[in-house]
């Protein structure tokens, strides 16, 4: 039995230290930001990332602090240099979008929220997105379509009923 064990330890890979690093940063930015805001969890990241070297996660836990606060333009900024990072962190892709959709700009929202569909295929928010701006562009197919496959991974109506936009739809 303890060879058996011993050969399924070995097969664990052996964790990325640098991420491991970047995650830990990340959650601090988050209790920075929870504790004093969006500007005082940027100092904290950025003096981290002046040491360790830029990080797609630290940059999106800055960027979603503003999103947060309400500073999209600030937001958008940070965040666009998380996915230049790594064009795959979908949280990051996902914020953006949102960001993105918020500002009209259906084209970019659309494309992000697709390069969050392909990291993560059976998750709902990327395809409810991509249904949000299906309806906006007034696809109903399209509409329907993601907004089945979103309900089919767990979207529930009942997270958008009071919304005055989805009640539209």
């Amino acid at each position: 039995m303890l060879i058996w064990l011993s050969f399924a330890l070995a097969e664990l890979p052996v964790p990325n230290y640098r991420d491991t690093l970047a995650e830990a940063a990340g959650a601090e930015v988050v209790r920075i930001r929870e504790r004093e805001g969006a500007e005082a969890a940027e100092a904290a990241g950025r003096r981290w990332m002046k040491t360790m070297g830029e990080s797609p996660r630290v940059l999106y836990e800055i960027g979603l602090g503003y999103r947060l606060s309400g500073e999209e333009e600030r937001s958008l900024a940070l965040l666009d240099q998380a996915v230049e990072l790594d064009p795959t962190f979908a949280a990051a892709r996902y914020d953006r979008g949102e960001v993105r959709l918020l500002a009209g700009d259906l084209e970019g929202a659309e494309a992000d929220f697709l390069a969050v569909v392909a990291a993560q295929p059976t998750a709902w928010p990327g395809w409810f997105r991509l249904s949000d701006v299906s309806a906006r562009r007034g696809d109903a197919s399209a509409f329907e379509k993601r907004l089945l496959t979103a309900f089919r991974y767990g979207f529930s109506a009942s997270m958008v009923a009071t919304d005055p936009t989805w009640r539209g739809f």
